[in-house]
This record gives C-alpha cells, sequence and structure tokens, in this order.
C-alpha cells in the first residue's frame, strides 16, 4: 500500500470522528463518512457534522416523512384541519404562521386539496424545495384516485400511510463537496478522495451476534454455532469493503465511550490491522472532549416531581418524550388497542364491584356488563368495533372460566400517593386480593406480555405502594395477561421494590437538573405520539 493509502486510526474518549481532520480534507475534495449498516447511526453522525459547521448528505437515511421540510408542512396542514392540534403546533414552523394558517382553514372544507397545498406553501416560501414538490404530487397522486379532494380526506388516508411505516426515499439531492454519509452496503462500487469508517468497536463492527427467536435441533443448531466464524468473515469482508472505498486518504476511528456509560473495546479487525506494520498503520490519540450538555428546552424542576409509572418509562426511554407529555402537557391520540385495553379494565372493576356486593359472577352477568361498558365508551375505529368486541368478549370470559373472579377483591382501581426519598409516586393498583398468609396485587394486561424488567418495575410500583400507603404486608404479585390467558407470579419483591425506588429517584434527579435530552431510536420514534414535534426524531 503507497504512503497515500496510508491507514490512519483515530482513538478517543469521545465519538472518535476526527472533525478537525474532516475540515481540513474538506477543503482538498469529496468525503464519505461511512457509519453502521443502519441508518439511524448514519443520522446521528450527520447531527455531530452539522454541529462541527461540516456541509453533508445523508444518502438513504431518513425516510421521506422524516425530513425536517416534510414534517413541517405535515404539521401545516394538521394546524389547517384543526387550529388547536397542540402537537402540531410543538413544530415551530407550524406555530411561527399560525394567524396565517387560520385563514386557511375557514376555507379547507370547500377547497380542492391540491390548490389548498399550492396557494400555503406559495405563502410560506416552502414550495421552492424539491421534497415539497414530491409531497405537492403525492397529493395529486391521491386525488387521481379517490373521489373525496378534501383537505379531511387526505389527512385520513396520509394517517394510514405513516402507521403502515412504509416510506419513500427523499428526492435526489447533488452532493457536491459536502460529506456523504451512507452506509457500507451503500458504497460498493463508489470511491472518494477520503473515507471515515467509524464505531470500529465490538458490538458494531463487527456487530454482535443476536440471540434465536425459538428453540433448535441440536443437528442444525451445531453448524450454526460453527457458523459463527462465517459470521465474522462477512464483517470482516464488510470492513475490507469499506476501506477499499478511499482514493488517499483513509481514516478507522472508535471511542472508548458514545452514548451512555457503557465502555466499548475495539474491534477485533484493529489488531489485525496493526499485524501489518507501523508502514501501513498510524495511530493518533485524540484528547477527550469535554462533556456537552444537551440543552434542555426548560429549567430544571423546583418543586416536589409526582411520578407514576407511565411518567418513570416514559422518562427512562426518552426525557424529551417527558417533558412534550408531562411538563408541555401534550395531548396523547390514543389507539384502538389502548381505548380496548381501558374498556376491559373497566369491565373487570364493574365485575369485580360485583362480585363483592352479590356474590359469584355468571358468563350471563359478564357478558352484560361488557356490553354496557362499550355503549358508554367512544371508540377511535368504528370498523374494527366488532373484533375487538368479539376478542374481548372472549378473553374475559376464558379468565372467568379460569376462577379469575372466585376470591372476592379487596381493593378495586385503588389510587395511591406516596413520598419517595424526594419525589412523589403515584398510581392505581387493578386488584388487591386477602390471602391466607398475606396480599396479592393483581395487575391485568390486555395487550402482548411487556418486557420483564419493565413488567418487573411497574408491579414492584405496585407493591411500594401498597405497603406504604395501605400498610399491607406481606405482598406478592401476580400479572395476568388476558389476551394469553397466562398468569405471572412475581418473586423476590423486596429487591424488585429497591430497584424501583433507585430508578424513580433517578429519573426525579435528571426532571430537577432539568435534563431533557432526545434518545433518538428508530422503533421508538415511530410509535412517539410526538414524533412530528420533535426535531430529533428518526
Amino acid at each position: 500500500m503507497s504512503e497515500t493509502r496510508k491507514i490512519a486510526l483515530i482513538t478517543g474518549a469521545n465519538k472518535g470522528i476526527g472533525f478537525e481532520t474532516a475540515r481540513q480534507l474538506a477543503q482538498q475534495g469529496v468525503l464519505v463518512l461511512l457509519g453502521a449498516r443502519d441508518a439511524a447511526k448514519g443520522e446521528a453522525a450527520a447531527k455531530l457534522l452539522a454541529a462541527e459547521g461540516l456541509p453533508h448528505v445523508v444518502i438513504g437515511g431518513r425516510g421521506f416523512h422524516d425530513l425536517p421540510e416534510i414534517k413541517d408542512v405535515i404539521a401545516m396542514l394538521r394546524v389547517v384541519r384543526d387550529p388547536e392540534d397542540l402537537v402540531a403546533l410543538a413544530r415551530p414552523a407550524a406555530a411561527a404562521i399560525q394567524p396565517m394558517l387560520s385563514e386557511f382553514s375557514a376555507a379547507a372544507k370547500q377547497v380542492d386539496v391540491r390548490d389548498l397545498f399550492f396557494d400555503l406553501m406559495e405563502r410560506s416560501g416552502y414550495s421552492a424545495t424539491a421534497n415539497v414538490s414530491k409531497f405537492a404530487d403525492r397529493i395529486a397522486d391521491f386525488c387521481e384516485t379517490s373521489p373525496d379532494h378534501s383537505l379531511d380526506a387526505y389527512m385520513h388516508h396520509l394517517h394510514l400511510v405513516l402507521l403502515s411505516g412504509e416510506d419513500e426515499e427523499p428526492a435526489v439531492v447533488e452532493a457536491g463537496d459536502a460529506v456523504q454519509v451512507m452506509t457500507i452496503h451503500q458504497s460498493k462500487g463508489l470511491e472518494f478522495e477520503a473515507v471515515f469508517v467509524p464505531s470500529l468497536v465490538e458490538g458494531r463492527l463487527p456487530q454482535s451476534g443476536r440471540s434465536p427467536r425459538f428453540e433448535l435441533p441440536a443437528a442444525v443448531l451445531e453448524p450454526l454455532v460453527r457458523g459463527r466464524e462465517d459470521v465474522v468473515a462477512e464483517e470482516r469482508r464488510l470492513l475490507y469493503v469499506a476501506m477499499t472505498r478511499a482514493r488517499r486518504h483513509l481514516y478507522l476511528t472508535r471511542a472508548t465511550h458514545y452514548e451512555g456509560g457503557r465502555g466499548w473495546r475495539e474491534s477485533r479487525f484493529i489488531g489485525e490491522l496493526r499485524a501489518a506494520g507501523k508502514r501501513v498503520i498510524q495511530e493518533n490519540q485524540i484528547a477527550a472532549a469535554p462533556p456537552a450538555l444537551a440543552p434542555s428546552p426548560v429549567n430544571g424542576h423546583s418543586g416536589d416531581v409526582q411520578l407514576s409509572y407511565s411518567a418513570i418509562t416514559s422518562y427512562l426511554d426518552c426525557p424529551r418524550q417527558y417533558w412534550y407529555r408531562y411538563v408541555q402537557h401534550l395531548p396523547v391520540v390514543q389507539s384502538a388497542e389502548a381505548v380496548h385495553g381501558v374498556i376491559l379494565h373497566e369491565v373487570l372493576r364493574r365485575a369485580g364491584e360485583m362480585r363483592r356486593e352479590r356474590g359469584g359472577i355468571s358468563g350471563a352477568r359478564l357478558r352484560a356488563i361488557h356490553n354496557q361498558v362499550w355503549k358508554a365508551s367512544a371508540f377511535p375505529d368504528r370498523r374494527r368495533i366488532p373484533a375487538f368486541m368479539r376478542n374481548g368478549a372472549a378473553e374475559l370470559e376464558a379468565y372467568r372460566a379460569r376462577g379469575g373472579f372466585d376470591a372476592v377483591p379487596a381493593y378495586l382501581e385503588h389510587a395511591f400517593d406516596v413520598a419517595v426519598d424526594g419525589w412523589t409516586l403515584r398510581g392505581v393498583i387493578d386488584r388487591i386480593d386477602r390471602t391466607e398468609g398475606g396480599w396479592r396485587i393483581i395487575d391485568y394486561k390486555s395487550g402482548r406480555p411487556v418486557a420483564r424488567r419493565r413488567r418487573d418495575l411497574q408491579v414492584a410500583l405496585y407493591a411500594l405502594g401498597a405497603t406504604a400507603a395501605l400498610k399491607l404486608d406481606p405482598v406478592e404479585l401476580e400479572v395476568v395477561y388476558l389476551a394469553s390467558g397466562e398468569s405471572v407470579r412475581i418473586e423476590k419483591v423486596a429487591g424488585l421494590v429497591h430497584e424501583a425506588e433507585a430508578e424513580g429517584s433517578e429519573v426525579s434527579g435528571g426532571i430537577k437538573a432539568g435534563r431533557f435530552e432526545a434518545r433518538p431510536e428508530r422503533r421508538r420514534c415511530r410509535l412517539c405520539p410526538y414524533r412530528l414535534a420533535c426535531a430529533d426524531a428518526l
């Protein structure tokens, strides 16, 4: 390998990208930054480049509907449709031209959505971008096949498109002299003056192996175990593809820390490269950058922090999501599944009260309660009502047949409020039964089984509430999954309660300090009700 193709291995304590080197090389020619194979890592790298003032283009990164300008125009259309849409108004582009959008609201029901969108984009100045023009084409395609050309009809169609998870590629953008961010697979067949390959650490390159989703016979499993070396070899070939994309400059980078507190070990491939000798590898250590404080939307919380299980898990998932929901109080649109869960819980509450007052619960009584609750409930998707009613009735009857109402409930839907080490825990326990040796807390789940750690956190918080507020001791915990008919008893309650207190205190500390940074992750962002408002959503 010639001197112009010497490999520079850059290591450091944070990120390990080498921005100063990138800035200097950017003046000499086009660069490419090859991220990990999933585009979310490329998006994270692009944000770091933007923070350093380096022009860049993400190739195959965000989907079409995730682009900032597209999220802006969707927010505008939502405000035109509903001027009180608080989630859409949380997007600055919609909030800043709100008076103008109100002018369009009056005509939205009479005007063709194509004309409405054209006028809106002309007034707002968004019509010049290629992706907004592509969005206009999608509206035109909708009108070609739909007899209803109203904004309301189109927004219903768009809602279904976004729910499907299917997305289009953004409009093609010329890279020019910008840094191109792409995955290694996307770089095949291309060459660049300089190439950066970040994240040469175990777990990213090579990636960690994944556990099988189901058991396999030994005869099948043995070749797969032996085939682990083949997987590593494929990862090695992938790195070779990345390295051979460089004409003159090649930089392999790693860091001891990325996001979070976890330390990362260097990739095994680095040792293999070092074996080539100093004439090939030139190593540089960059100093640790001072820890950057994520900008916080608000100041710290000075008063008592009140937390529920939902609030704690929301913060642990993404502090920015917590901020939208519990600080800004932006509404959450309930899904059909969530509303169905509320219906089943109300049926079980009423049936439990009837069990205490009248004795046994027959199948006919349970069906009557189920029908009454449905009549009093507003369901978000009328087309799916028959299926949800049928499934719910079957699940409730199966629970009754298994003896779900044999015991007389001592408490039903019992609210509690407990002071815990600098914060307050609030919640509602579905049901508590008296047992021979103490008390049994029962939590009903209407959906699929949740992750064990999250399940244990929830029931441990309920145990904390029961022991502290109701003075019940000892307690045992049971989770009832209505859909599958499974009941799970939770053991080692004292240890779980201690861990739950610690997690709640950690969340409380973050809130008091005003730490509401975003933690974007593709699947989590897809399910977030505030995805439209959040600038960091993937």
